[in-house]
């Protein structure tokens, strides 16, 4: 993505009218009226995550649209749709199709995964203009795509975590270690996979084996025990949870492939999704995981088990409510739901121009600078994000994790920021 140089029509605006009537108030300025549609994997792969992330984005969306009421202003920000995308790329596109063309949204707060992200890009948001917003979609492929300025994340880039495990795979294993290393055959488990080889060889490693599967495969014993052979000195796993369930048993019927000795990426620092592969083949098991690195994150999930106390929380809300709260914010900043104003508001309101900081807990007063035009730095749940020119946030923080007992333990101290 560009970023766009062109001075916004709504800033001028405000500016003249401010000239020319010094006492009109920045409430004045006319509203838009904000569609944002949700697309989620409320099934599939990643339905241990999806549900309660298309909660925190709804809890967003109305949260910002309360303090536009609260502020008297002019326009709206609310949800037009929640659709399950089943973690499919196919099933993906319909869905965004329908939040596009029959519910008029003007952003999509979706999807996690970098392959649905990249169909839905290419094939729905961006000849339509519409604002993307995946709220854990890591693919590098999402940096460098021509969307003309429409996709923007706050979750950091497989360039920083592709970093960060083999700094773990090096101080796991030695820096001269043979690794096997096994991932899905789509975006997500290609890209990370080819940073991770590259900074692990460059720093002195070896890759034994590269192994890849295909997400929707109906068995795997072919592919785990090509993964388990070699004797390496450990593996690093690329996977989401609903593939890894048909995995982890085969591995663990080839008698070598050892749990304790492996290294895996956020889709498994989750309770649930441990418990969905099986908490006795997860035992030991490391791993690297984008980290909320925001505001007061207790806070953040008192709150948001107050609001939906049936949710599962996963750690990953964060990064959809911001999400959606920053597509509302830009809206509001620029009064105007077109996608290269959005973009403009994106910035403006994400900290990438600077501007007086504001955390999610206080939004009433972020959406009334938002709404004078000012550039605010949203501090939100998950992080200030500062959009760089590609829609990427401007730095990365990981958190390292160990499962013990059937349950992810993070220690602090471990963490690696970028």
């Amino acid at each position: 993505m560009k970023k766009r140089g062109t001075v916004t029509v709504a800033g001028v605006a405000v500016a003249v009218a401010s000239l020319m009537v010094t006492s009109v108030p920045a409430e004045a300025a006319a509203g838009a009226n904000m569609r944002v549609g949700i697309m989620l994997p409320l099934t599939g792969d990643l339905g241990t995550y999806g549900p309660s992330l298309a909660n925190a984005a709804q809890l967003g969306v109305k949260m910002v649209n309360d303090s536009i009421k609260k502020n008297k202003l002019k326009g709206s920000c609310t949800v037009s749709g929640t659709e399950d995308d089943q973690t499919k790329p196919s099933v993906g596109v319909e869905a965004a199709t329908k939040l596009v063309k029959s519910n008029k949204s003007n952003a999509i707060v979706g999807s996690m995964a970098s392959s649905i992200t990249l169909a839905v890009a290419n094939s729905v948001t961006i000849p339509n203009n519409v604002i993307l917003l995946p709220p854990t979609a890591s693919s590098p492929a999402i940096t460098t795509l021509k969307d003309k300025d429409t996709v923007f994340r706050v979750y950091p880039s497989d360039n920083l975590q592709g970093k960060a495990l083999a700094l773990l795979a090096a101080k796991a294993f030695g820096k001269t270690a043979k690794i096997n290393l096994g991932h899905r055959n789509d975006a997500f488990g290609n890209g990370l996979a080819d940073v991770f080889t590259e900074v692990f060889k460059a720093n002195g490693g070896t890759i034994n084996k590269e192994v890849k599967w295909e997400p929707e495969a109906a068995s795997y014993d072919s592919e785990a025990q090509a993964l388990a052979g070699g004797s390496p000195d450990g593996w690093v796993i690329i996977d989401f949870d609903g593939t890894f369930a048909k995995i982890a048993p085969a591995l663990s019927r080839t008698g070598t492939w050892k749990s304790n000795k492996s290294l895996m990426t956020e889709g498994f620092n989750s309770e649930g999704a441990i418990k969905n592969v099986g908490a006795q083949y997860m035992e030991g098991v490391r791993g690297t995981s984008g980290a909320q690195d925001g505001a007061s994150p207790k806070e953040f999930q008192d709150m948001f088990t107050k609001a939906y106390p049936k949710a599962k929380w996963n750690g990953f809300e964060g990064s959809a409510f911001d999400s959606a709260v920053l597509a509302c914010l830009a809206s509001v900043n620029q009064g105007s739901v077109r996608a290269r104003d959005l973009a403009e508001g994106l910035r403006n309101v994400s900290g990438a121009e600077g501007g007086t900081q504001y955390t999610w807990q206080q939004l009433d007063a972020a959406v009334k600078a938002a709404a004078s035009g000012k550039k605010i730095t949203y501090f939100g749940a998950w992080s200030a994000a500062k959009f760089d020119g590609a829609g990427d946030p401007a730095a990365g923080v990981f958190d390292v994790y160990s499962v013990a007992s059937g349950k992810p333990v993070i220690n602090a101290a471990d963490r690696i920021k970028f």
